[in-house]
Parts: C-alpha cells; sequence; structure tokens
C-alpha cells in the first residue's frame, strides 16, 4: 500500500482538524474566561433552550422517520418516499428556515389560509421564547436526512437478508407486519442509526443560522449567545465564547452519555417486551400517509412561499397571492456571493471526493476506522467547537480572510461527510473484476477507469453532490473564517433574514437552495447505469 495516497486528506482535512480542536484545550485552562461565561446572566436558560430545542426535534424526527418507515415499507408509495427524502435533503438547513418562517408569520401563509382577517393575528409564532418554531423547522428537515439513513442501513446486503428472513420468520409466528417491524426491524435499525441521531441532535442543540431566523431571542439558544461572543472585537469575550462552546459541549456529552445509561438499564425490559408472544399490530399505513403527506407539503410550501416572495414587491395581507410581480429582488442579487460559493463549493466537493478515493484505493482497509471515526467527531461535537479552533489555528498563519482558509474551513465538514458515504460502497466493490480486466491485459489505471469507476459511479456522484450540498450551507466556519473579506449566499441570507426586505431574503434564499437541488438531481440522472 502506497502510504503517499494519505497525504492529500491527512494534510488538508485531518491535521487541521486535530489541531484546531487541540487549540481549545488552553481555554479549558482560562479562570478568566470561565468566570465571564459563568456569570453571565444568559447562560443557564440559554443552555436549557439548546438541550430543549436539539433533543425535542431529535425525538420527533425520529418518530416521524420511523413512522414513515414502518408504515409505508412493503407498499407503492416506499420508492416514492426515497425520492422525497432525497430531494429534502438537498434543501439547506438556511433556506427551508426562511421559508418556514414566512410560512408560519402571524402575516404568512398558514394565517391567510386559516384565519384571514383584515389585520394579521396576534401569536408569537417565530423567535417565540419557548423555541417551538426552531424545533417544528429542525424536526421537520432532519426528517429526509434519518429517512436516507434508514433506507441505506434497510437497503445494505447484509442486513437486509438477514432483516427479510427474520421478519419471514416472524410472520410465520404470527405476527402481524406491525409487530414484526417492533420486534424485527426496529432493534436494529436504532442500533445502526445510533451516529445519524447523535449528528441531527448536536446540530440541533448548537445550530446558528437556523436559530437566528427562527429561535428565541430573550434569552437566545446559548449557541447563538456564543456566536455574537465569537465575533465580537473583544478577546476577552471571544475566550468566553469558547468556555462556553466548552461548557455546551460537555452538557451535550453527558446528556448523550445519560441516554446510553438509561436505553442500557432498561435493556432487559425491551427485551421482555421484543420477545413477547404474537401481536395483530398492524402496520400504521394510514397515519403513515398523512404524516408524509403534512411533512412533503410543508417542505414544498417552504420553498414555494420563497419562489413568490422572491417575485413579489407586495404582499399585502390577506391576499393569498402576490399584489404585483417583479424581478426587481433577483437583479439587486449580487453576483460576488453566488459564484463564490458556487465555486468554493464545487471546489471543496471534488478535492474530499478525490481525497477519499485516493485513500481507499491506496490504504489497507483496517485503516478506515481511524478516519471514519475522526470523521464522526468532526460530525458529532458542536459546528462551534470546531471553528472556533480552527479560527485560533488559522490567525497566526494569516488564513483568516484568505480563500485557502475559507477552502480549509468548509472542507472540514465536506470530508468527512464524504469519506462516510463512500467508506461502503468503496470497500463492498467486489475485486474480481478488476482482476478480470488485468488478466485481459489492461493496466492497473485503465482498469480501474474502465470498469471500477463505472461501476461506483452512482456513489461518487452521491457524495460529490452532498459535498456540494454541505459546503454551500456553511455558515458558522465560513462567517468565522472570511473576517469581513469575503461573503457568501449563507452569510448575505442571514443578514437579510434579521432585516425588513422579504423579497430580497427570498430570493437570497432561494438562490441558496436551488443549487443543491439540481446537484442532486444531476447525481441521480448521470448516477443511472449505462448498458452498452
Amino acid at each position: 500500500m502506497n502510504r503517499l495516497g494519505a497525504v492529500p486528506l491527512a494534510l488538508l482535512w485531518a491535521l487541521p482538524l486535530l489541531l484546531s480542536l487541540t487549540l481549545l484545550v488552553p481555554t479549558a485552562m482560562d479562570g478568566a474566561a470561565w468566570a465571564l461565561a459563568l456569570a453571565h446572566p444568559q447562560l443557564w436558560p440559554a443552555l436549557a433552550l439548546s438541550l430543549a430545542t436539539g433533543g425535542l426535534s431529535t425525538l420527533i424526527a425520529l418518530a416521524i422517520s420511523l413512522l414513515l418507515l414502518g408504515g409505508l415499507s412493503r407498499s407503492r408509495a416506499w420508492n416514492r418516499l426515497q425520492g422525497v427524502a432525497a430531494a429534502g435533503l438537498a434543501i439547506p438547513h438556511l433556506a427551508f428556515a426562511i421559508g418556514f418562517a414566512f410560512l408560519v408569520m402571524p402575516s404568512g401563509l398558514i394565517a391567510r389560509l386559516l384565519i384571514g382577517g383584515d389585520a394579521p393575528p396576534q401569536w408569537v409564532s417565530v423567535q417565540d421564547p419557548w423555541g417551538v418554531a426552531l424545533t417544528l423547522a429542525l424536526a421537520l428537515k432532519e426528517v429526509p436526512f434519518l429517512l436516507t439513513a434508514g433506507f441505506a442501513v434497510l437497503a445494505r446486503g447484509d442486513a437486509a437478508a438477514r432483516i427479510k428472513a427474520e421478519a419471514q420468520a416472524a410472520a410465520s409466528l404470527g405476527h402481524a407486519p406491525g409487530s414484526a417491524f417492533l420486534r424485527v426491524v426496529l432493534p436494529p435499525l436504532l442500533r445502526e442509526l445510533r451516529w445519524p441521531l447523535v449528528i441531527v441532535f448536536v446540530y440541533g442543540a448548537t445550530v446558528v443560522d437556523m436559530a437566528l431566523v427562527l429561535g428565541p431571542t430573550q434569552p437566545p439558544t446559548l449557541a447563538v449567545v456564543i456566536w455574537h461572543a465569537l465575533n465580537n472585537a473583544d478577546a476577552g469575550l471571544n475566550a468566553m465564547g469558547l468556555a462556553m462552546t466548552l461548557l455546551l459541549t460537555a452538557a451535550l456529552a453527558l446528556l448523550l452519555a445519560g441516554v446510553a445509561l438509561t436505553l442500557r438499564l432498561g435493556r432487559q425490559a425491551m427485551h421482555r417486551l421484543l420477545t413477547a408472544g404474537p401481536s395483530p399490530l398492524q402496520a400504521p399505513r394510514r397515519l403513515a400517509m398523512l404524516t408524509g403527506l403534512v411533512t412533503v407539503v410543508v417542505l414544498a410550501f417552504a420553498l414555494f412561499i420563497l419562489v413568490l416572495l422572491s417575485l413579489a414587491p407586495r404582499w399585502p395581507y390577506p391576499a393569498l397571492l402576490p399584489a404585483a410581480v417583479d424581478l426587481s429582488a433577483w437583479a439587486s442579487v449580487s453576483p460576488a456571493p453566488l459564484w463564490l460559493s458556487l465555486l468554493l463549493s464545487l471546489a471543496v466537493a471534488a478535492v474530499a471526493v478525490a481525497s477519499a478515493v485516493l485513500w481507499f484505493e491506496t490504504q489497507a482497509p483496517g485503516r478506515d476506522r481511524w478516519v471514519i471515526a475522526l470523521a464522526l467527531v468532526a460530525l458529532a461535537l458542536p459546528q462551534l467547537a470546531s471553528a472556533g479552533g480552527q479560527y485560533r489555528l488559522f490567525l497566526p498563519l494569516g488564513l483568516t480572510g484568505t480563500l485557502f482558509g475559507l477552502f480549509l474551513a468548509h472542507l472540514t465538514p465536506v470530508a468527512a461527510y464524504v469519506l462516510i458515504v463512500l467508506a461502503g460502497p468503496y470497500r463492498a466493490f467486489d475485486g474480481r473484476y478488476l482482476a478480470a480486466a488485468r488478466a485481459l491485459t489492461a493496466s492497473k489505471l485503465s482498469a480501474w477507469k474502465r470498469v471500477k469507476l463505472p461501476l461506483l459511479k452512482a456513489p461518487l456522484l452521491t457524495a460529490a453532490a452532498i459535498g456540494f450540498a454541505v459546503s454551500i450551507a456553511q455558515f458558522v466556519p465560513a462567517q468565522l473564517i472570511a473576517a469581513g473579506r469575503f461573503s457568501t449566499l449563507p452569510m448575505e441570507a442571514v443578514t437579510l433574514a434579521s432585516g425588513g426586505n422579504r423579497q430580497l431574503t427570498a430570493a437570497f434564499a432561494l438562490a441558496l437552495a436551488v443549487p443543491p437541488l439540481l446537484a442532486f438531481l444531476g447525481a441521480a440522472l448521470l448516477g443511472r447505469p449505462r448498458w452498452h
């Protein structure tokens, strides 16, 4: 094996990530920073809000996903559900948050459809003090991610065959489809979903851009408090923000450890439930269809409202359609953030996929556990922690405010996702195809290009689309590392969302949402097998 194949991934991704996390250690010893953090009047209520919104949104997203997986399996809607999940996965969180805000705000479409009247209702539906809007938006947006992870588990060769055989055995013992799913499919499915659930929970509890658009303000979530501290010109407040980041990380770890301990203690009770006798429990197909329809409608209407608002200079309440239509907002969309986001995301996705392929081609499979473990750490840690460490690392190196620094900041989460997505398909490739090509006198490179690459085309394109979508949506690391010298679409969208120009905000949100959708569509079309 060629050790040089690990160099790009190590230098561009692993080393900067590890060094940035190491630079957080001095903050743990900074007594002044901890004193400021613990004395902050919003610390504890903000922490409670973060844990509540992250935890509840994860539970709701999991419940919806399991209902859809259990209720629609072996139905005609199964394949459609996979397509809808892929489309929902492509929508950036920030774009959905802005569309969701326009949907549920007092003058939004729901109020126009259900309430009417001469004036908007006096309800608090966006930036409410309990974080309900943020929780619901996070839950609905994470359903496609958990569904995609669930589909991957149920379609994987070994797991799929085992689960199918066990479900057939349960049916032969008198278990109805709902009972078979609960007792046979659900336990291994939940085991495989533990890391996706951790990622969803940590993201929901530490998200900044969605919290700035939808979250409460007095107090805000702790992620927003940290964000304002990290962006302050005062070095003491920067250190306080990093201390709060470590506190939030510790709180998340303790909560996850508590959940793991509770599940371990309840293992015997769960075993008795799962091994109970035959049950006539049916699959909740109608409820699953209704829940899936509501989820799809909300996701679709969030984008539809963005389209209408981006074309509407005036949309007075309670009209269901804009009073006029023009393209003035689109003419005002700055081309610089758009082109920077597109080109940067394309470059980051290409380098991430190429580095991952080079790793899998040159390194022994036994070494994968180290890079996959690091990728899971990169995604399971709060982004505020890795981004804060990156800022401290890049500042003395002169990388803040540079395109290369921005590139490295985007590469951190993108490479992690690409490695996780590609590891299974790449290592499952049957090497006998290459052996046959080599036996027919093909060179190693020619065999890879003409045999292996076409057979792995679909997962490679999917990984590239995911990398592109993750990169173009980056806000926290991009804002910190750009240092005000560069502006990307998420930065512009967050800034506009706090202003009063709804038309321009919607235009930027759509400009953020459309490229990932096109990337996933292109991956789906180009990834189809071609037989000659």
